[in-house]
């Protein structure tokens, strides 16, 4: 067994097995002079909300009735649905996001936000009145309807260190940081793959290589190259191997790309060929092109630009990349909302992404931040390091941490504070621990890492759609030294609820294009 996956469309929980190795391809040597650990069998199994055949999360402000007049679509909104449209500081929505409305006429379209300021550019909308959201297209028409729109409220998140997605052959997804590895400057995080890069990871021609755990992974877009040699991934199972275009197994007969892995928020991740026009499944297949640019200026406190490790290349570090919305053909998460062969009614999706030369181009797979929250395994799903010594004669007793008071729930109005806090110390001697608290939105099915959340307090603003979410924290010690026979140790689960109607929001899943209709999809031969 390589990785097989399960979904339930109960629950909308897809969960994925695998055994780590990235059977049937080949991997490179390690240990190696860059690169010091060895690939071991990682029995990993994780599930997260499936939401492939969605866009994410819909939202409704109180009329869903449009009108268009020329080049113009007018949405009226009430008091209520100002508060949905805010800056830095509200969490709203802000000046930049990306809207996808779904129009009763048939049409698809994103939008990006421009606030209050005046815009006539197609695809962009602006808050023209306090009760008036104006939306500008290319196409001058008079119709009325209705539609549905989806938001990037909860497409904030930072993409985390570590494992955030996983491959169809079961070898899972990292982001394009090397996080403090290599140590870098202060303040600046060291592009893992970059190929000017002065610091050298060890990664393999497949763009991946082993961390200290033994766990193989993935960083980059080079795995395509390795997946497409002598087809090896058609012997994988029939989806790889039914059907190709001019040779390459990878790609639908129209050119489309495949399915090649799934991000762990739950969306799809193709290879790097789409529909030109986003919504256009009759329009020619173009090559997904990042946004992301390198900055032209230096970022304040880098070392100069150069080719040596003290002046690294522009690039090497994560920082020297920018955003530039429409340079490309994906968004700031490094995926767009479009139809595919296998979701034709529509999908958000992630695309890998290449430069006009067939190089990876950044940020790869997945960008800083993902289009809803990632349920990050624990510990990258690698397999767990061997238990401490128990302790005999002569030795002392193995410490063991002890939650004294668990996260309780929580009753507040909307708007307020809500707060969840535990209490831990470690017998037979305290000492330094760490927390790390998540959240889940699906009633305790599948939880996600808050970032940030590493205190034994977590407090935010409750709004009235988290009703219902729930808490918990992971707490690990004591730091430094040997840990407890118990660490990690989880706390109980602890539910909000949420009074009041301020800041209201309804939280659905269009699941009625789901095409996974059986309730076991394997990734294996068999």
């Amino acid at each position: 067994m390589s990785a097989t996956a399960t979904y339930n469309p109960g629950t909308n929980i897809l969960d994925v097995a695998s055994n780590g190795l990235p059977s049937p391809v080949t991997y490179g040597s390690f240990p190696n002079l860059n690169n010091p650990n060895t690939v071991t069998e990682q029995d990993f199994d994780h599930d997260f909300t499936y939401r492939g055949g969605t866009f994410g999360i819909e939202r409704t402000f109180d009329s869903n009735a449009f009108t268009q007049e020329g080049y113009a679509i007018n949405i009226t909104l009430s008091s209520a649905d100002n508060t949905l449209l805010g800056d830095e500081t509200t969490g709203m929505i802000r000046p930049g996001d990306n809207l996808l409305f779904k129009f009763s006429d048939g049409r698809h379209q994103k939008f990006v936000y421009n606030g209050t300021t005046f815009t006539s550019s197609n695809g962009y909308c602006w808050r023209s009145t306090d009760t008036n959201l104006q939306l500008v297209t290319n196409t001058s028409q008079y119709v009325s309807g209705t539609y549905t729109y989806y938001d990037q409220r909860n497409g904030r998140t930072e993409t985390p260190l570590g494992a955030v997605g996983i491959t169809a052959n079961g070898v899972v997804v990292f982001n394009p940081s090397a996080g403090l590895g290599g140590n870098p400057p202060a303040g600046f995080n060291w592009n893992a793959h970059y190929e000017y890069s002065p610091v050298d990871f060890g990664d393999d021609s497949c763009g991946g290589h082993p961390e200290q755990t033994g766990q193989y992974h993935y960083h980059d877009t080079h795995f395509i190259t390795c997946w497409n040699n002598n087809s090896i991934m058609s012997t994988y199972n029939d989806y790889y191997g039914l059907s190709q275009y001019n040779g390459d197994t990878l790609r639908h007969p129209d050119g489309h790309s495949k399915i090649l892995g799934y991000s762990f928020d739950g969306f799809p991740v193709y290879g790097p060929y789409g529909y030109t026009e986003p919504f256009g499944v009759l329009t020619s297949i173009k090559t997904m092109r990042s946004s992301y640019q390198l900055k032209a200026t230096e970022v304040a406190g880098r070392p100069a630009y150069g080719n040596s490790l003290a002046n690294p290349a522009a690039g090497s570090f994560i920082q020297d990349w920018e955003y530039n919305e429409g340079l490309g053909d994906l968004d700031y998460h490094n995926g767009r909302f479009c139809f595919t062969p296998e979701y034709p009614a529509g999908t958000y999706a992630y695309f890998l992404s290449v430069t006009e030369q067939g190089d990876p181009g950044y940020p790869y797979m997945i960008g800083v931040t993902t289009r809803e929250v990632i349920d990050q395994p624990a510990n990258n799903g690698a397999q767990a390091p061997a238990a401490p010594p128990s302790g005999g004669d002569g030795e002392a007793p193995p410490a063991t941490l002890n939650i004294a008071s668990q996260p309780q729930n929580s009753t507040v109005n909307s708007g307020q504070t809500a707060t969840f806090t535990l209490s831990v110390n470690i017998v037979p001697e305290d000492g330094p621990k760490t927390y790390q608290w998540y959240r889940s939105t699906d009633g305790g099915f599948a939880y996600s890492t808050l970032n940030g959340a590493t205190s034994s307090t977590y407090q935010f603003t409750a709004l009235s759609y988290m009703t219902g979410y729930k808490f918990k924290c992971v707490v690990a010690g004591p730091t430094g030294a040997t840990p407890a026979q118990n660490s990690p140790l989880e706390s109980d689960v602890a539910t909000l609820t949420v009074t009041g109607t301020g800041g209201s929001t309804n939280n659905t899943f269009d699941n009625t294009n789901l095409t996974l209709d059986a309730t076991t999809s394997r990734f294996d031969q068999t």
